[in-house]
């Protein structure tokens, strides 16, 4: 089968060369919408750029990409450091992009660390469905770079990962909120198709069952701004629940900042629950019960694979589940 070239995507797309080529090479100087045009049919084409196939060194360069959806959210920001620090005590380099849920910066950030031929990828993508498949994994194939998956699972090809029990988080959720009594539900979580909400969401009516227990979701993202957004129109139209669940630290949040404007005391005028920690919460004098996760626990199991992944490459790596635990606080 003959290699897609940039022309093949530029005659699609209706564009030159050049703009197909300035995406990959200069995103910035290409417009948001032309850019994402040209990537969707790179994507379809199966394109890989020569010079990301013929970037890796044959050499060990003992260097770690980590690229990571949102590190202002605490649970990437600390599990990056928690990997970093433990890769360097092992004598690697660790390179760390942030790709601010953009799917343009994801893949220039992976272009950027097959240039630098670093031994292996541990990734957290930005979308949370399974059948995501962005272009940069085959350029990574191509350069014969290992990726170790965290968080979020793909169906593409990759060395190994470590996930969250999502199912279980909703579950210990659930009964939680049960065990006080709590008969007016309201959950907020990210989009409706993701694995993480379908997750977290089936857990929760699970821990449910046939109880008599009214619940409502609120469907929106893992992210503050639009969840606070979602929240606040849903209440503008139905009364205060019982209880609310935040299926992230940002949702949680949220709820939060909504709980503060509306002058409803957590834990007295509503029951709250976070899956993951509000860390230094306490120091507000709010005490939200949570979901923990163990992030150097977890850190050290993708930093494990990404490791087994460079000493061979040719095998498979483990799907590694991390079990949250219950902190009532």
């Amino acid at each position: 089968m003959a290699r897609t070239t940039l022309e093949d995507i530029a005659r699609k797309a209706g564009v030159s060369k050049i703009t197909v080529s300035r995406t990959f090479t200069s995103p910035k100087k290409v417009h948001a919408d032309t850019r994402e045009q040209i990537l969707r049919i790179a994507r379809e084409l199966n394109y890989v750029p020569q010079s990301h196939a013929a970037a890796r060194a044959p050499a060990s360069t003992r260097t770690l990409g980590v690229v990571n959806p949102n590190m202002s959210n605490p649970f990437f920001g600390r599990m990056t450091r928690e990997i970093t620090l433990a890769a360097r005590a092992r004598g690697y380099t660790v390179l760390v992009f942030d790709s601010y849920e953009s799917e343009t910066l994801e893949a220039e950030a992976i272009g950027k660390l097959i240039e630098f031929s670093v031994d292996a990828v541990i990734l957290s993508v930005i979308s949370s469905d399974i059948d995501y498949h962005p272009a940069y994994l085959d350029w990574l194939k191509a350069a014969g770079i290992p990726v170790v998956l965290v968080d979020r699972e793909l169906k593409a090809a990759h060395y190994g990962g470590v996930y969250i029990d999502n199912l279980d988080c909703g579950y210990q959720a659930g009964r939680y909120l049960l065990e006080r009594g709590i008969e007016k539900l309201l959950a907020v979580s990210g989009p409706a198709d993701s694995m993480v909400s379908i997750g977290r969401m089936s857990g929760l009516r699970e821990a449910i069952g046939s109880r008599d227990v009214e619940l409502d979701v609120v469907y929106s993202d893992f992210s503050f701004e639009p969840a606070y957004r979602a929240l606040h129109d849903y209440l503008e139209r139905h009364a205060w629940p019982q209880g609310i669940v935040g299926a992230n630290n940002q949702i949680t949040m949220a709820v939060l900042k909504l709980c503060h404007e509306k002058g409803k005391v957590p834990q007295r005028d509503v029951q709250l629950f976070s899956i993951d920690d509000i860390e230094h919460s306490d120091v507000f004098g709010l005490h939200i019960p949570c979901i923990h996760h163990d992030l150097p626990e977890i850190a050290q199991q993708a930093l494990q694979l990404a490791l087994a992944a460079i000493q061979s490459p040719e095998q498979r790596g483990f799907r590694t589940v991390v079990r949250g635990k219950l902190r009532e606080n």
